[in-house]
């Protein structure tokens, strides 16, 4: 699986993926895509073959349907709930979980969805 992580998310975690020898960039290391609109990163990730991980799930869930809807398709979304604590102190939790999801879908999640789960 490849992943994108959406701009409210740090690079730190992208690199500590990386070092898991994972393919994974960050909007926010890309010239391209920081302050995108949400549609070009969705259309960027799904010809990039990249799920989206994000927690602005109120335009990518819409998004994604579009696009399914459309016949173009996705490369997935890894939804983080907004419960979930995304400051330094989460980052190694939130990393070890985006690396599960990673690892369990290691041909990726074409047009599907995941939730990553609250923090404990």
């Amino acid at each position: 699986m490849r992943v994108l992580l959406d701009e409210h998310f740090s690079f730190q975690i992208a690199l500590l993926l990386r070092d898991r020898s994972l393919d994974v960039e960050a909007i926010v290391e890309r010239d391209d895509l920081p302050e995108a609109p949400d549609s070009k990163v969705m259309e960027v990730a799904a010809r990039e073959q990249r799920a989206v991980v994000t927690n602005n799930i109120k335009d990518f869930r819409p998004l994604a349907a579009e696009r399914l809807a459309s016949g173009q398709g996705h490369a997935g979304l890894i939804l983080v709930p907004a419960n979930r604590s995304r400051n330094r102190a989460a980052t190694g939790a939130l990393t070890d979980a985006i690396e599960a999801l990673m690892r369990a879908h290691p041909d990726g999640i074409a047009d599907a969805e995941h939730w990553l789960a609250p923090a404990a």
